[in-house]
């Protein structure tokens, strides 16, 4: 069933991830299936369930129009982690001999290589550091993300077939010119860690570092020790990481110093909070003139700032006259920008020398054959945004070996937001809190701060998802009886001129027009008709297979909290639902014909169910067909509804 807009988290996100298809199967219990979803689009999705900025759960209409956004994050981490290592996305159909040469073994290096050996290319990654994953394993603190499971990605990438040389840096041990002549195309992704700092006086003593070489030095397992007071100049992502890093490493004393408002900070709000409670002050509207101390640093002088937001984008930012003062320091940490590294590679660059020039969305340079992406090219950014400049650059890599034309940039129609009166009518859910550390005792290790969802917790956070885009649909059978009106409790449907029209922006997926539409012509996207019965049949044929004339056959609600003693009995073959809605007479009688003694019916009951009136229609469902039963001679209480 083509679906005619994106729903808002799948167009936010910058790979577009089923997000819908992975949540409805851990909603069902099969995360197997969820991980597989993921990777399809992502092969880092552990790393992206820890450390993703969220861009979806910002838009989610639920969040925007009901309560509080789905935690789409926390699931894919709980789907990661849970899977099983057999979830492995199908390898390539065709083997092409070309081979790709790739420099740059972080996200999006490494998110290429993976693509480009999914589409049957031999692919070489080289990597300057002694480690694979870029910033991933030398750069974000392991309190957030495990060192282990990074490198479990990487292995997995390493299980296709590509090859990762470690110590070979960009114009000392390979260069551009070989590797034309070795390879049938190029992609740099070499990331952007050259941190900019601050034109201050004092950067040469002691005790003032950049957060990137201080970050680096803290995962190599170097001792460091802070001393008691730490300040950390910038408002990203690797300031709060070098700030908290400091606690852990024992300073008493850690101050996060902005030159902009807590509203302009690049991090995060849950990062900043995460930070507070674990003891960092913020001084904002500040900034840096000078450090000082005899060879070491000892303090930092500062002024304040005026922020004047009425200018538009960040505001205009000056200093304001006399307001200078100086906070006492034992270690100073700049995480104030970074820049890529383009002295290996001047040919392409623009006049300067200081920025590669790239001709399309793609990464084409002015090279033909050399592609460039990631953080290379659009300096600092977030890990899926690097995953998804490298899954652009594997396309392109792979059309211009094949002679294709590039893709085109596609804007894709987004769905509209929920309308009020559909919005109060969706029952409210509380949002699921993964359990972490205590802050007054995580700062003492390096021990991941925040737990995954439990099962039981995963699957009622994945209950909460509004399944937008994925509702009815009217096909030409439409009758236009208008039952779909009368039974909507959404009030979605409405008369059209040749058949009844339902607006799939506002459609809840209930299925309840579907179990009550005489001409069979309403379908979900959620579960579609053909693929419904499909599964019907499946497990039937194994129950006669198995326990010929002697089981029961169960429907169960994926949403449903617990399941009743009923339907877990021997010889009880279920289908499980997202919900029962939808159910109708012929499938509540068909399991008779292939010889079930009883048909089960678990819902979720009347209080407990995230769709409206659902149980009703259920229970309706339910008597209808005991009334067929009883008028063909069987006994009626053979389908029964258990809750």
């Amino acid at each position: 069933m083509k679906i005619n807009a994106m729903p808002p988290c799948q167009a936010k996100c910058p790979i577009h991830m089923d997000v819908q298809g992975y949540v409805a199967a851990i909603a069902r219990g099969d995360v197997q299936e969820a991980d597989r979803i993921i990777r399809r689009t992502n092969p880092f999705p552990s790393v992206c369930g820890r450390i993703c900025t969220r861009e979806c759960e910002s838009v989610c209409r639920r969040g925007k129009s009901v309560d509080e956004p789905v935690a789409i994050r926390a699931l894919k981490r709980f789907a990661s982690d849970s899977a099983s290592v057999g979830s492995e996305v199908p390898g390539p159909e065709v083997r092409f001999s070309e081979k790709i040469g790739i420099v740059g073994a972080g996200p999006a290096g490494l998110t290429a290589a993976h693509d480009l050996a999914l589409m049957g290319y031999s692919v070489t990654v080289f990597e300057s550091e002694d480690e694979p994953g870029g910033m991933l394993t030398r750069g974000i603190p392991r309190y957030r993300l495990p060192l282990d499971l990074v490198r479990s990605e990487v292995d997995r990438i390493r299980s296709l077939g590509v090859e990762i040389k470690t110590g070979y840096m960009l114009g000392r041990d390979i260069f551009l010119q070989d590797l034309q002549k070795d390879f049938d195309a190029v992609f740099l992704g070499m990331g952007s860690e050259k941190s900019t700092c601050p034109e201050c006086s004092g950067m040469e003593l002691s005790g003032v570092w950049t957060a990137v070489e201080f970050l680096k030095d803290v995962s190599r397992g170097k001792k460091f020790n802070p001393g008691n007071k730490v300040i950390v100049i910038g408002g990203g992502h690797t300031a709060i990481d070098a700030a908290r890093t400091c606690l852990r490493l024992g300073a008493k004393d850690v101050t996060i110093a902005y030159r902009r408002t807590i509203d302009e900070m690049p991090a995060g709000m849950d990062e900043v909070e995460d930070a507070r409670e674990e003891g960092v002050r913020f001084e904002f509207l500040t900034a840096p003139e000078a450090f000082e101390g005899s060879g070491k640093v000892e303090k930092m002088r500062c002024v304040r700032m005026d922020l004047d937001k009425s200018c538009g984008g960040k505001g205009k930012l000056t200093c304001v006259e006399d307001s200078a003062f100086e906070m006492e320091a034992d270690t100073i940490i700049l995480a104030t920008g970074y820049a890529p590294r383009t002295e290996a590679v001047q040919e392409l660059c623009t006049e300067g020398g200081d920025r590669l020039e790239i001709k399309d969305a793609a990464g084409a340079t002015r090279t033909s054959g050399v592609f460039a992406g990631g953080d290379f090219v659009s300096g600092p950014t977030t890990v899926v945004q690097a995953i998804a400049s490298g899954r652009k650059a594997a396309d392109a890599v792979h059309r211009y070996l094949r002679g294709m034309d590039q893709s085109p940039e596609e804007q894709e129609e987004v769905l509209e937001d929920l309308d009020d009166d559909v919005a109060r009518l969706v029952p409210e859910a509380g949002r699921e809190k993964p359990v972490c550390l205590d802050p007054g005792s995580r700062v003492h290790s390096f021990d991941e701060v925040e737990h995954a969802f439990t099962p039981e917790q995963a699957r009622a956070e994945a209950s909460r998802c509004l399944h937008c885009s994925l509702g009815a649909h009217v096909s030409q059978d439409c009758a236009v009886c208008l039952n779909c009106v009368l039974v909507c409790p959404y009030n979605v449907p409405r008369p059209g001129e040749e058949k009844a029209v339902i607006d799939m922006s506002q459609c809840q997926a209930c299925g309840i027009c579907a179990g009550q539409c005489p001409a069979a012509a309403i379908d979900l996207g959620l579960e579609p008709r053909t693929e419904l019965r499909q599964n019907i049949r499946r497990v039937l044929e194994k129950a006669e297979s198995s326990s010929p004339g002697d089981f029961s056959f169960a429907y169960v609600c994926d949403f449903s909290k617990s399941r009743p003693g009923d339907v877990q009995g021997e010889n009880v073959y279920t289908i499980t639902r997202p919900g029962l809605g939808r159910i109708d007479v012929y499938e509540l009688l068909v399991p008779f014909e292939a010889g079930a003694r009883e048909v089960l019916v678990s819902g979720c009951g009347e209080e407990d169910c995230k769709f409206k009136d659902c149980s009703l229609w259920t229970r309706r469902n339910v008597q209808r067909a005991s009334r067929v039963l009883q008028s063909i001679g069987l006994e009626p209480e053979r389908i029964r509804l258990v809750e």
